[in-house]
């Protein structure tokens, strides 16, 4: 049976879930973007139950976030052991021991442009969006040169200076008058814009050759921040020399590449930065989402000749590097490596890719399939051969209904973003409810 609360569809038996949405709605903010009615009671690994105890495969993790799965017992360990010790103490005005042990770990698991890891300094933040900030100051952080250039379809966050930067929905920006310039958007080289004609510009260099430089001289642009992988702008994987090429141009102009890795790094893509897949590294990297398995924490990388131009008062954050946080951060990494997920991404997300891309055959709704690891995009079309939301909507309830978690990303496609600890016999459990949804909305719909 399907029911409705307050506008979102409800899978049943859902009393307490209405008990808690009605609450909610008049409780929290309007802004929030639910779409249907799940309300979590506990999860373990890559299992959740509601609050009325229906069980769900997650094919989210919470926004991809939560590498490790739903508490993972040495995240939760580590959690516990850093609590009773202490919980905060404030890293920008003392020292505190598991931010450096962090810190560590990341100088030397994240790839720096020519930059031995010894050469590289961290700084942490709460979130994404913070990240991106800390980011976006510390690129301009140079004499005379300011601007930025970004992707039409990045998300980069949402405060106002990675507004500045976001344009993957016209909503985020809407109603903000006083959003910060000096960023310039071109677009993305998205691989299947460009094999299939769709107006995609495919040669991202020469488009900023050609057309941002008759704007502005290339001194004057401090840094160009990139998604390896577009999140929200639809799981877009970019042409296979792009990198390549934009390091090439940088190189030669001084300019500074930001990779925001926030959703796709933590080995999301099988790699713990999206971007080696390409054998190309960044100048400064941005991380969050999966890097705490669920805790707030974020953190730039970058070189000390980059990052070392900053001096006391600069740049700093309360609660960036909270010891609890970091704990988290430090087992996560532990279970990624110790459990070989790297590997496990890796083999599961080809194996997924293959299973999808069978879909495509039985299914005309399915129009693409595309990326790496468990980082992987579905895009729906009507039978009109026009992509459709309405279709990817509808089968994104479906699947709840059926009880998987999805999520949407860009206006029609629907993301693949499970726990890197996604079991096989969970992940075809859950291809097999994503299948029937889509067959059952096709019967509906096409």
């Amino acid at each position: 049976m399907v029911s409705e609360q307050n506008g979102f569809i409800l899978r049943e038996p859902g009393a307490k879930s209405r008990e808690v949405i009605k609450r909610d709605v008049n409780a929290l903010s309007p802004s929030y973007t639910r779409s249907y009615g799940f309300t979590i009671d506990h999860g373990k690994g890559s299992e959740l139950w509601d609050v009325d105890g229906s069980r769900y495969i997650d094919f989210a993790a919470g926004i991809a976030v939560l590498s490790t799965g739903h508490s993972h017992p040495r995240v939760v360990e580590a959690i516990i052991e850093q609590a009773q010790q202490y919980l905060h103490i404030g890293g920008t005005d003392f020292f505190c021991p598991k931010p450096v042990e962090l810190a560590e770990q990341l100088q030397r698991l994240v790839p720096i442009h020519n930059t031995a890891p010894s050469d590289k300094l961290v700084y942490f933040a709460n979130s994404g969006t913070e990240s991106v900030e800390a980011a976006l100051k510390l690129a301009r952080y140079q004499e005379g040169r300011s601007h930025i250039i970004a992707f039409y379809g990045g998300f980069h966050g949402r405060t106002m200076g990675s507004l500045s930067l976001t344009a993957s929905k016209s909503k985020q920006r809407e109603g903000y008058p006083y959003i910060p310039g000096g960023v310039t958007h071109i677009p993305y080289p998205a691989r299947n814009q460009c094999e299939e004609g769709a107006g995609g510009w495919c040669d991202a260099v020469g488009y900023i050759e050609k057309f941002v430089l008759k704007k502005v001289p290339p001194s004057e642009i401090a840094a160009i921040i990139v998604e390896p992988i577009q999140g929200e702008g639809g799981y877009l994987v970019p042409q296979d020399d792009f990198f390549s090429s934009l390091r090439a141009f940088c190189d030669k102009h001084g300019i500074l590449i930001i990779a925001d890795e926030i959703q796709s790094g933590v080995g999301r893509s099988g790699k713990f930065c999206a971007m080696e897949h390409w054998d190309v590294a960044a100048d400064i990297v941005c991380l969050a989402k999966g890097l705490g398995s669920g805790m707030p924490i974020g953190a730039i990388v970058a070189s000390k000749e980059v990052m070392g131009h900053w001096t006391p008062g600069t740049h700093a954050s309360t609660f960036g590097g909270n010891p609890v946080s970091c704990a988290a951060a430090l087992a996560t990494i532990g279970v990624i490596e110790d459990e070989g997920l790297l590997d496990h991404v890796t083999e599961l997300g080809d194996y997924t890719m293959k299973r999808l891309h069978a879909f495509m055959k039985d299914h005309p709704a399915l129009h693409r399939v595309d990326g790496k690891g468990f980082m992987i995009g579905l895009d729906f079309y009507g039978s009109n051969g026009e992509p459709s939301p309405a279709i990817r909507d509808a089968i994104v309830n479906q699947c709840y209904l059926d009880g998987l978690i999805t999520l949407g990303c860009g206006s029609y496609g629907i993301r693949f973003a499970p726990p890197l600890v996604l079991t096989k016999e969970l992940l075809d459990e859950g291809l097999s409810i994503l299948e029937h949804a889509i067959a059952q909305v096709e019967e509906d719909m096409w």
